[in-house]
């Protein structure tokens, strides 16, 4: 733990809503960069059109031919999802003892479970683009979640609970 300390500059001045900005903008910028290097070999999109895709979820197909406009957007929708998964995180850790006592698993089952979520609950009812169901995307999105977004957000979130963050 103590690289990690140093990896992010802890310190003992640490709060809640540092913990809830290190804990998403790390699992974002994981995310993001997993999303564009699975997407550009599947399906050939640069990280312009990754993002523009994202935005799609709200502005439907047209967020493709948006320019700009779209990919900020589409990057604004990413961290907030990220943010709000690792604020979800957050407030359960100290309600819920098994996230405290096995940090890395329970890492790897919240990232399992973002993106059940996202891709069984949230998106089908957006304007994404819809594609037929790819075995081996599902499995390399659910890898891809497990280990970039959902155990960072974990280890993050316990280094701040248990108290680590020292000079």
């Amino acid at each position: 733990m103590a690289q990690l300390n140093v990896l992010f500059n802890f310190t003992k001045s640490a709060t809640p809503l540092k913990a809830i900005l290190w804990s998403g903008l790390v699992a974002g910028i994981l995310d993001s960069l997993a999303g564009v290097i699975v997407y550009y070999i599947y399906f050939g999109m640069n990280p312009f059109q990754v993002l523009q895709f994202i935005a799609t979820g709200v502005h439907g197909p047209s967020a493709m031919e948006g320019g700009v406009r779209m990919i900020l957007e589409g990057l604004l929708y990413h961290f907030i999802i990220a943010y709000v998964v690792a604020i979800i995180y957050f407030v359960a850790y100290p309600k819920l003892k098994v996230l405290q006592k096995f940090t890395l698993s329970s890492g790897l089952i919240y990232g399992l479970g973002i993106w059940l979520v996202m891709n069984l609950l949230i998106l089908p009812y957006t304007n994404v683009i819809k594609s037929p169901f790819d075995l081996s995307l599902a499995i390399v999105g659910i890898v891809w979640h497990m280990i970039l977004v959902g155990v960072p957000i974990a280890i993050i979130t316990d280094l701040f609970y248990k108290n680590l963050w020292k000079d």
